[in-house]
């Protein structure tokens, strides 16, 4: 019966534990997976051609602002000089570099006539009459450009119209903002009047709403209704219909393929080592069946082999052998264990709840009365020299070493049983922990409350003037009538302030992380446009030490994961800019990839590197390794410990490696995909 039903039994699990798989992903693909890959695909594209917009919007919103800044602009009264000198002229072309866009900044008089201009070719030309300018700031589309105005008032009389600023964008600038791949395509299109931005991919769309998604045989397609500037116009972003279900259809087709070959290995499997299984469990049985029948101990089984089922049995035959022997002394003792193992517990969980010293020697004392039966058993402050007492010695956490206690009136030693001085001297040790507990809690008590308060008092008094501090050299970096050298004065003041604020907060951060109360804000984030800002932000930083600053990344589908964008942000500026500091020549590569189950970003130097033995101390708190340019860069000694923590946070890890001193370093960031 054991071998008819536990071979079948095998047999059985082996083919659905091998079939189940198979027939869920097949019953999973036919009638959801298609399904659910497309709605996946809309929502994504959704959420990108909100991206887009919001793109776009904020890119037009910022033009008409700063075309609006200028008309604003003082200089703007020499359009009522005879002689105009070049000073607004100066003021377009260097805007106009500053977006390196295709368009124009003009300035016109009441007479459409061009005084000023980016481009010197529409000097003294006349704007065109048809170009109605009907309020004092606005925008209009005609055909391909965009035309964004604002009216220029003199300074001295606010109500004297001098003239008109006049951004003319070309539409087709856009395009930076579209995608245009083999599977993914974006354009921009103004139905009414036919005009199209972007490459044309023979995506067409009869009848447009404010929002809508549609399946062709060939595309799925989203579009959605802009609104701002250009109002009136469409984002349509599209995705090749059968690239994005290729994968699907190709392992649909591997695994209906396989699924006839994998059944027959399966069963061919199950055959054969079901019956090497079964055979040496079935002589387990029988003669663990006869033991208990006869009581005979000194029966033993014989599997021959030398895998675990062999082994199995050759254990069962050493266990049999000692089992008889063991029995009486076995009940013997682990019935004098039981009591003294549930004596301990008691103890244990007694002592643990004392709040103060006294108490816990109170109750230590108490407990070994009622268990050695001898009464005069007390707690002595000075007798470290009688030898008949047990000696307390704790820990003194400042020094690092044990001192002396204090002392009991009991000696362990006097026990003749070894394991009756093994039990009391656990329950002094107990005693001693508890002791040290009660004391570590008060001292870190003590010490919490010092730091919270020198911390607050420090967050107080620094921070309120250093806010005042940059606000004022903020103010007068402004006034225009300091020369070169009040300028420096007042910048390294700035960022003197800048910088000591930031140590502020560095150390505020730490104080946040160990008292648990930083918490990560976890949303969908781009890490590769993050850690490409902070590329575009530390470059001039790298470029001022003629350092060179590379950034390397692998292409992907996807680049958006969980996470928090401010801490992720804060970790990789810390690890660049540390790369940066650190190194007085040659080169920092920034390196974006994606695992399997994580995305790392490593940030290699050429720079002094570090010692592996002082790797181990250079995520702790406040600790910068001693050498000659370390002397030259000072700080707080948190920005690696910081990073650290906040990666910790993120479920993540920041760690460092390097061959030694003079030989460069490489810190890696990463953070688990979820």
């Amino acid at each position: 019966m054991l071998k008819r039903s536990l071979r079948h039994r095998l047999i059985l699990a082996f083919i659905i534990v091998g079939i189940l798989p198979y027939i869920l992903f097949m019953t999973y693909t036919f009638f959801y997976s298609e399904k659910k890959i497309l709605n996946e695909i809309i929502t994504t594209q959704y959420n990108k051609t909100d991206y887009i917009s919001h793109l776009i919007d904020n890119h037009l919103k910022l033009l008409v602002k700063d075309v609006r800044f200028l008309s604003n602009l003082d200089v703007m009264n020499d359009i009522l000089s005879e002689d105009i000198d070049r000073r607004i002229s100066n003021i377009l072309i260097q805007k106009t570099k500053d977006y390196n866009l295709d368009m124009d900044l003009i300035v016109i008089d009441r007479h459409y006539i061009i005084l000023s201009s980016s481009n010197n070719a529409l000097l003294l030309k006349k704007f065109p009459k048809q170009y109605t300018f009907t309020s004092k700031n606005g925008y209009f589309i005609d055909a391909s450009k965009l035309y964004i105005y604002s009216k220029i008032f003199a300074s001295f009389d606010l109500q004297q119209e001098i003239g008109t600023l006049i951004m003319s964008y070309d539409l087709q600038n856009l395009n930076q903002y579209l995608i245009n791949q083999k599977e993914y395509h974006s354009y921009l299109v103004n139905h009414e009047h036919s005009y199209f931005i972007g490459k044309d991919v023979g995506i067409t769309i009869d009848n447009f709403k404010q929002k809508n998604s549609i399946i062709t045989d060939k595309n799925v397609i989203v579009y959605k209704q802009l609104n701002g500037v250009l109002k009136g116009w469409y984002i349509v972003y599209g995705v090749n219909k059968e690239i994005a279900l290729s994968f699907l259809f190709e392992l649909t087709n591997l695994i209906a393929f396989l699924l006839p070959l994998s059944l027959l290995f399966i069963i061919f499997i199950a055959l054969k080592y079901s019956k090497r299984i079964v055979q040496p469990v079935e002589k387990l049985t029988f003669v663990t069946d006869e033991i208990i029948k006869t009581k005979d101990y000194a029966t033993t089984v014989n599997i021959e082999g030398e895998d675990e089922i062999a082994k199995l049995g050759n254990s069962f035959n050493k266990m049999i052998e000692t089992t008889n022997n063991a029995l009486k002394q076995l009940e013997y003792e682990n019935s004098l264990r039981l009591t003294r193992f549930i004596q301990l517990i008691e103890i244990f969980n007694t002592i643990i709840q004392t709040n103060n010293e006294e108490e816990c020697l109170k109750i230590s004392t108490d407990y070994l009365k009622t268990l050695t039966k001898i009464e005069h058993i007390y707690f002595v402050k000075h007798a470290r020299k009688n030898p008949d007492y047990t000696h307390l010695y704790v820990n003194d956490f400042e020094k690092s070493k044990k001192i002396y206690f204090g002392s009991l009136t009991l000696n362990i030693q006097g026990f003749q049983d070894k394991n009756e001085q093994r039990f009391y001297s656990s329950i002094i040790t107990m005693i001693i922990l508890q002791l040290d507990r009660v004391r570590l809690i008060n001292k870190t008590i003590s010490v919490s409350n010092a730091k919270s308060a020198f911390i607050s008092l420090m967050s107080h008094e620094l921070r309120t003037p250093l806010s005042a501090i940059i606000g004022y050299t903020e103010y007068m970096i402004s006034y225009e009538e300091l020369n070169d050298d009040q300028m420096d004065i007042i910048s390294n003041i700035e960022s003197s302030a800048h910088y000591l604020l930031s140590m502020i907060n560095e150390i505020l951060d730490i104080t946040k992380i160990e008292a648990g109360k930083m918490e990560a804000y976890i949303q969908d984030v781009d890490v590769l446009k993050l850690t490409k800002s902070v590329y575009d932000m530390l470059l001039p930083l790298a470029q001022s030490k003629e350092l060179q600053l590379d950034f390397e990344y692998e292409e992907s589908k996807n680049n958006i994961y969980k996470t928090d964008a401010k801490m992720f942000k804060q970790i990789v500026v810390n690890l660049v800019s540390n790369a940066i500091k650190f190194t007085c020549e040659g080169s920092i590569k920034i390196k974006l990839l994606q695992q399997s189950d994580r995305v790392i970003l490593s940030i290699k130097d050429t720079g002094i590197g570090i010692s592996k033995d002082d790797i181990k101390n250079l995520f702790n708190d406040f600790t910068q390794i001693k050498n000659n340019l370390q002397e030259k860069h000072k700080g707080t000694g948190l920005g690696l410990s910081l990073s650290k923590k906040m990666a910790q946070i993120l479920e993540g890890d920041v760690y460092l490696k390097s061959e030694g001193m003079g030989k460069g370093s490489t810190a890696y960031f990463y953070i688990m995909i979820k």
